[in-house]
């Protein structure tokens, strides 16, 4: 797989300036195309198995490590954009783009966070933290590596879903306890250092003090208009976020052992899609499992298990479902592992 096949991503911020040309109705042009033509392509398209890893040379390294660092000026541009000139819309087109950005924001903005804030470079960590950022979200990045990725697919998790929970209850709890376990994780860690928990050294009330500072610029820069587009795309982003989530562990609790011990996290523990190479692959988005065997991996690196439970349909279709409780519990509780139950 070359790198430069990443590059197709771009029609999505590409059809977001389209609906802004056209104006009117064309602003909803981006879920038009993530929530209705990709699931319908995704019927025709063939499957194709990649069990092994790709054969990577120093310049293709070189390029899988560029590719998504050269996305974020393209999200943050079309962030800042929008947001100026929300102003000038009319109700249809702040609506639409609005919701086309918060998809944009979502499908990759978080898809390329959730890439950076495992790496330990200086330009990876600035763009995990802009990413999160201009999400309305920085506090996720400290949730997931010191959290869900410790105690994935337990009750302590908040991103995993139980066995016959909606995503209309899996929403509000994800979204509550993402804040909640990172400010638990920051004051154990400031605690452990003997710093004070209420102090500038805090990275969660940093954050807090950089949003109220950015609401307050919004608001002075555009009135209502940019801080209300702003908030209606992050909100947008977050639901996406956490959607993809419910997708990937739907189910797989790890058993107890003893008092709170689990057993290990194995590939039975997140949902594989091989749906996803029929279209657009999101940097490896699909490849859940192995992320979590192997955190530390680059999204180039990372393979498919066969012994991963599979999605029956791309995640676009799969996002679909999932807002229909009863037709998701129908699809997705058969295919459970007997031995997860």
């Amino acid at each position: 797989m070359s790198p430069l096949v990443f590059f197709r991503y771009l029609i999505l911020p590409l059809a977001l300036f389209i609906g802004w040309l056209a104006g009117s109705f064309w602003n909803f042009l981006t879920p038009f195309l993530c929530f209705v033509i990709h699931p319908v392509l995704c019927l025709f398209l063939p499957l194709k198995n990649e069990h092994q890893a790709a054969k990577l040379r120093p310049g293709k390294i070189f390029f899988y490590r560029l590719i998504p660092l050269l996305f974020v000026p393209v999200l943050l541009f079309s962030s800042v954009f929008f947001l100026l000139w929300s102003k000038e819309l009319t109700l249809i087109e702040f609506a639409g783009s609005a919701i086309s950005l918060g998809i944009i924001n979502g499908v990759l903005g978080f898809t390329l966070a959730h890439e950076f804030v495992h790496r330990h470079t200086i330009p990876e960590k600035t763009a995990a933290w802009l990413l999160l950022l201009q999400n309305n979200y920085p506090h996720y990045g400290i949730e997931h590596v010191k959290g869900h990725h410790v105690y994935a697919c337990t009750p302590d998790d908040p991103h995993a879903a139980a066995m016959n929970e909606s995503f209309y209850h899996f929403l509000p709890r994800s979204v509550k306890f993402t804040a909640v376990n990172a400010w638990r994780i920051e004051v154990e860690r400031l605690k452990r250092r003997g710093k004070r928990i209420i102090s500038f050294q805090n990275r969660v009330a940093q954050h807090i003090l950089i949003h109220l500072l950015l609401y307050c610029l919004l608001f002075a820069v555009g009135n209502w208009h940019l801080l209300l587009f702003y908030l209606i795309q992050s909100a947008v982003a977050i639901v996406l976020l956490h959607m993809a989530d419910y997708l990937q562990h739907y189910g797989l609790q790890r058993k107890e052992i003893d008092n709170q011990k689990y057993e290990r996290i194995s590939a039975f523990h997140a949902w594989g899609n091989t749906h996803a190479k029929a279209g657009f692959n999101l940097f490896q988005l699909d490849k859940h499992a192995d992320h979590h065997l192997h955190p530390s991996h680059r999204y180039e690196t990372l393979l498919d298990h066969a012994e991963s439970p599979e999605l029956p349909a791309a995640y676009s279709s799969m996002m679909l479902i999932a807002l229909v409780p009863g037709l998701w519990f129908k699809k997705m509780n058969k295919l459970i592992p007997s031995a997860l139950l």
